[in-house]
């Protein structure tokens, strides 16, 4: 979903962070890659509150997702602490299929800005994006009065 600003969104709330969507959404998550991108987030997330201590947006978050996710409730209480900046993700496309992505985060100096970078993770992620570069994203509805009339070929004689 676009905000009126253009900005991509994912809800508000709780919602418009990730961790919370990955614990509360199942769907979210490829197969597969369940167990090894929660404990990538949690550490993530333990990092975030190691560094801003106190910060009652992200004690608030910590709280909401412990009630809301026993898996959430297991992961913490496991007390790893890591920063993301390399992964490798599975992004599921409805056209393509499944796309195998290198994700590397860039942070600001000040660590207040985050910049994701995918790239695809082998030859058969790079065809699909390649098919999915042919095939768009837009759809053209044919319309009633369109059907059964045939285009002519471009070098065909008039008449």
């Amino acid at each position: 979903m676009r905000t009126a600003s253009g900005r991509l969104s994912c809800g508000a709330g709780d919602r418009r962070y990730a961790a919370y969507r990955w614990f509360t959404e199942p769907q979210v998550h490829a197969p597969g890659e369940r167990e090894s991108h929660a404990r990538q987030m949690v550490a993530d997330l333990r990092a975030t509150a190691g560094r801003r201590a106190g910060d009652p947006v992200v004690t608030g978050l910590v709280e909401r997702l412990r009630a809301a996710s026993a898996d959430f409730r297991r992961l913490w209480s496991e007390h790893e602490v890591a920063v993301r900046r390399a992964d490798r993700k599975t992004l599921m496309n409805a056209r393509v299929g499944p796309l195998l992505m290198d994700c590397e985060t860039l942070m600001t100096p000040d660590q207040g800005q985050q910049l994701l970078v995918l790239t695809p993770a082998g030859g058969e992620s790079r065809e699909r994006l390649a098919l999915l570069r042919v095939l768009g994203t837009q759809e053209f509805p044919v319309r009633a009065a369109d059907e059964g009339v045939r285009a002519k070929p471009l070098n065909s004689e008039p008449g």
